[in-house]
């Protein structure tokens, strides 16, 4: 029974019951335990509801069990004493550790450690658990300044618990604010009574990326696309399409990703990446009613950096894009039989040569599902036959792709996705005039606009 100047933190409630918490146990089978440590101590004491302790911890934002989180929500919610659990590896084999804990400091006790032979929590030890807790919780009751026994007379005496020494305060692994999944070997703590101690034993770090930080994503693709090529003035032959089948591949390496804890994960997005495009184009009709042999091929590649903007779910991703490419597209020639010589049946071929420079914003809402939106400005260097004296002359060309899909992570790494894709190259002729040559003032053609378009159905695997 607690003198008339007892601290309120040690109050008792309901009668002369102290108040305690038992947190959550953890682990294989640890409600095992759990269950064991609640029927011996709630006849000694008024247990906290766990919502409760809950709730208090949420709103003092203290979710861990580092003593200081402990010591804030028992403060709040008036708990003398405090009860964690773990069943965890210790080395290669297994151990229950149940730490009886004081509220004002939310630091150890006593605690009580069991070696078992797997993630299995025995009936044997289940027993001596029950026996243990019940001594370590009146030790650490009367540490606080409180008692256990009930309806206890003023005047009498009543035994004093078998007197334990005075250790400092332990503290474990589940006291850290930063615990990870591994465990660390305990230092400088006795072993149960009876057990010889072991020798600190080095345990591996956790090696594990996270899933933003892979080294490779490779997808290939089903495509359908179309192309359309006019001219100004619109007598000029011209070329439209329904629509083609193809393939497509492509391939990012992040030789950095195991430096994803270095930098916030800055390095592990640094990634060179290639993709090729390859539709399947049936013979092109002439104006002469024969059948010319169709070709088109781009190819691309070069720097690809991702930077992960936010880690948690919803996850925003930025990607810049730099590097160069070649997209062509050529009709076989028609043979003038009088002169022998090559004649175009449609417009000229292309090939434009290009720098490239972009971006993407891909956005995780789940982790298994990805949305993803990019585009790319083509700085073209060469544009192929077309821009020839013996076609249409030079010309001022630019380029740009507008591209994007929905992805989903179907199975460990494995992905399906759906996509799309518009891409056109804008030609300004500037003629055979000499110089200072001025857009639009070319003798056969003005301007042209060279158009690609079409939808992907995408398989991939990112690891």
């Amino acid at each position: 029974m607690l003198a008339g100047g007892t601290s309120p933190r040690v109050a008792h409630a309901g009668g002369d019951k102290p108040l305690i918490a038992v947190l959550p146990f953890t682990g294989p089978q640890a409600k095992n335990a759990e269950a064991v440590v609640v029927r011996t101590l709630r006849k000694k004491a008024t247990l906290i509801p766990s919502n409760k302790w809950s709730a208090s911890a949420r709103k003092l934002f203290a979710p861990s069990h580092s003593p200081e989180d402990i010591s804030s929500v028992a403060e709040d919610v008036g708990a003398v004493v405090v009860i964690t659990g773990v069943v965890k590896r210790d080395g290669r084999a297994w151990q229950l550790a149940v730490s009886v804990r004081d509220g004002k400091t939310g630091r150890s006790r006593d605690k009580l450690k069991y070696p078992l032979k797997g993630p299995r929590v025995e009936g044997r030890t289940l027993g001596i658990l029950a026996s243990e807790v019940d001594a370590a919780f009146d030790h650490a009751l009367a540490a606080a300044g409180g008692s256990s026994e009930e309806d206890e007379p003023p005047a009498r005496v009543t035994k004093k618990p078998k007197p334990q020494p005075q250790i400092k305060p332990i503290e474990d692994e589940e006291d850290k604010p930063n615990k990870t999944g591994s465990e660390v070997a305990e230092k400088n703590e006795e072993p149960p009574l009876g057990e010889k101690k072991k020798p600190d034993e080095k345990k591996p770090l956790v090696t594990g990326r996270p899933r933003w930080a892979p080294y490779f994503d490779v997808n290939v693709a089903a495509t359908v696309s179309g192309r359309s090529f006019d001219f100004q003035p619109s007598s000029l032959p011209h070329f439209s399409s329904g629509i083609v089948g193809g393939l497509r591949a492509d391939l990012t390496v992040y030789p950095f990703a195991g430096l994803h804890a270095a930098a916030q994960g800055v390095i592990a997005g640094l990634g060179l990446g290639a993709s090729i495009d390859k539709p399947f184009w049936p013979a092109s009709k002439g104006p002469d009613g024969n059948y010319y042999e169709t070709q088109e091929l781009r190819v691309e590649g070069g720097l690809r950096w991702r930077f992960v903007l936010y880690k948690p779910i919803p996850r925003p991703e930025l990607v810049v894009l730099v590097g160069g490419g070649l997209h062509s597209f050529a009709i076989s020639k028609k043979i003038d039989p009088a002169s022998g010589n090559p004649t175009d049946v449609g417009p000229p071929d292309m090939a434009y040569g290009f720098l490239s420079f972009g971006a993407q914003l891909r956005l995780h809402f789940a982790e298994w599902a990805l949305l993803w939106l990019g585009f790319n400005y083509h700085y073209v260097l060469d544009a192929g036959p077309v821009v020839t004296n013996d076609e249409y002359g030079p010309a001022q060309v630019f380029g740009f792709r507008v591209q994007g899909g929905l992805e989903f992570l179907v199975y460990k790494g494995l992905k399906l996705g759906l996509g799309g894709f518009y891409e056109r190259y804008d030609l300004t002729f500037l003629g055979s005039d000499p110089p200072p040559l001025k857009p639009g003032s070319g003798e056969l053609a003005q301007r042209g606009a060279d158009q690609y378009f079409g939808g992907l159905l995408i398989v991939g695997y990112v690891f």
